[in-house]
């Protein structure tokens, strides 16, 4: 296993606290760059074993980053240009695999000796898109989204939606009235699916009654030339409050859709992920992976 040794820099930022509210935000607020030296970084999913997963969709390759010895390492080759991650309920590594020159289009599963299963490629006997972003429910059931960036002459889908796939195996299109649906993410009572429309840089928020049946969609928050310019991956903390990708940083959302705060980062970040213990956010960001330590999100901060 090749392993890469990653450049560290540590971008220091002083913010002002935008909200009365709750502080999510240190007053000195460390942007790390633990990993770097790649093409175009993506994903990143926390791991069962506490280390960071995370793509690099032009080197078709998944890493994995060590945030105790700070190495990095390759975990698959000829990744199928995998794009979103997420380790199911048994620690198995689910992926969006992508389109483009040696994408796969198809949603896989690494297994425990390593070997790929295919859990979705096509729909009523077309070809998906381009596998995006996903989130897995507690049932196991599979949301994501298939849009297409790039070439779209070898599409055979004109809608660019949602899918969930349950965990029977069935794949059913469960939003279909986006432009180009991108990062997506389920609250924590899994009440609520948020989805990033990137071509309409807007968030909708959709109720969950019933899995893998997303309704009455309401406009979350916009995310246009002054607010992000289209939202790429998303994160939620304890309190409900949503982690967006944008132009300028990770921007962060309350609930009730108003901005919170907005962590600036050095490069324009494509997704976040928050870890287990709630504070640590990583961040991709085109070259690099980055790491930031934020005030813990408790019941007792709500507004």
């Amino acid at each position: 296993m090749t392993t890469l040794k990653p450049m560290f820099a540590s971008f220091i930022l002083l913010l002002m606290i935008q909200t009365a509210g709750a502080q999510i935000i240190p007053e000195s607020l460390q942007v790390q760059q633990v990993a770097t030296g790649y093409q175009f970084t993506e994903g990143p999913a926390v791991g069962p074993d506490g280390e960071v997963y995370f793509t690099d969709i032009p080197a078709r390759r998944i890493l994995r980053y060590d945030p105790t010895t700070g190495a990095t390492a390759v975990f698959r080759e000829d990744s199928g240009r995998a794009n979103g991650l997420m380790f199911d309920g048994l620690g198995r590594l689910i992926a969006c695999e992508g389109a483009a020159e040696g994408g796969a289009r198809r949603v896989s599963r690494t297994e425990p000796d390593g070997s790929i299963t295919t859990l979705a490629e096509s729909w009523q006997g077309r070809r998906l898109n381009s596998p995006n972003d996903l989130d897995i429910d507690a049932h196991g059931g599979v949301y994501f989204t298939d849009p297409r960036y790039g070439k779209r002459a070898d599409m055979q889908m004109d809608i660019e939606g949602v899918f969930y796939l349950s965990p029977e195996g069935e794949l059913t299109r469960v939003i279909h009235d986006l432009e180009r649906p991108n990062g997506l993410i389920l609250s924590h009572d899994e009440k609520t699916l948020y989805v990033a429309d990137n071509a309409a840089k807007k968030l909708v928020a959709y109720e969950i009654n019933l899995p893998g049946q997303p309704t009455n969609p309401k406009p979350f928050s916009e995310m246009g030339p002054d607010l992000g310019g289209g939202c790429d991956g998303m994160s939620i903390d304890a309190l409900g409050r949503v982690y967006a990708t944008g132009d300028e940083g990770v921007y962060i959302f309350n609930a009730d859709g108003t901005q919170a705060d907005l962590i600036p980062t050095p490069e324009r970040p494509s997704n976040c992920t928050l870890a287990p213990d709630g504070r640590t956010l990583y961040v991709t960001a085109r070259t690099s992976l980055y790491r930031v330590t934020l005030n813990p999100a408790t019941p007792g901060q709500a507004e």
